[in-house]
């Protein structure tokens, strides 16, 4: 009976704190987009550290579930954007999907390296986590590169109703060198996403190590 009430515990302080990533997911996008004009997108920071503390059941739940709820508020009632342009924003929630399933097989591989990096934190036994983080980094910004730009193009062909987006400034300049649409609508992301999910990855892995710290390791639970 202590075990499941232990388990239903973990499982309510998994969600809460979901919950708590999300709003700061759109907090933060809100903070650097809106009011600091900053060209990043700085959306799933606290959805990758959900992802390195609970897996990818916390990951689903921050990113995919929970996040484009915070969003559409944010969009219709901060921003002001009509319903129509909010709920075209959540289908870039696709993206989210294919980071969150990639950071978790990632982390999964680089459980060995972590353990040791935990359990005798030091510059050289971070080294090897971070050497893999990196190229997390780059399949990350790869993979929602193409995601993205393969969304926003097939937006474009059915003329979905867009917001202003940091990458339109580069399709803007790929465009007027001929560079065809569906190139251009990934190319443009590249240069953000190379250091939006440089801080997103090592953002979120730091922030992943304070819940952790703090008594919320959730491994056991994972999907």
């Amino acid at each position: 009976m202590n075990g499941i009430q232990s388990r239903i515990t973990v499982i309510g302080k998994i969600i809460i704190l979901c919950a708590i990533c999300a709003l700061c997911n759109a907090a933060l996008s809100y903070l650097l987009n809106t009011l600091l004009k900053v060209p990043l997108y700085a959306d799933t920071i606290f959805t990758v550290a959900m992802c390195f503390t609970a897996g990818v059941f916390a990951g689903i739940l921050t990113g995919a579930a929970l996040s484009p709820l915070a969003f559409f508020l944010v969009c219709k009632y901060l921003l002001g954007l009509p319903y129509e342009i909010s709920w075209v924003r959540n289908i870039f929630t696709i993206c989210v999907l294919a980071e969150i399933l990639l950071v978790c097989f990632f982390h999964a591989k680089i459980k060995p390296r972590e353990e040791v990096f935990l359990q005798k934190p030091s510059l050289n036994s971070f080294i090897g986590v971070g050497t893999h983080l990196l190229v997390l980094v780059a399949l990350d910004c790869i993979v929602v590169s193409v995601c993205g730009g393969t969304i926003d193009f097939i937006l474009n062909k059915i003329s979905a109703p867009l917001a202003y987006s940091p990458e339109d400034t580069f399709e803007l300049g790929l465009l007027h060198n001929n560079i065809p649409l569906f190139a251009t609508a990934v190319l443009a992301r590249i240069p953000i996403n190379i250091v939006d999910r440089f801080f997103a990855v090592f953002g979120g892995y730091g922030l992943s190590l304070v819940f952790r710290r703090h008594r919320l390791n959730f491994f056991s639970l994972r999907a």
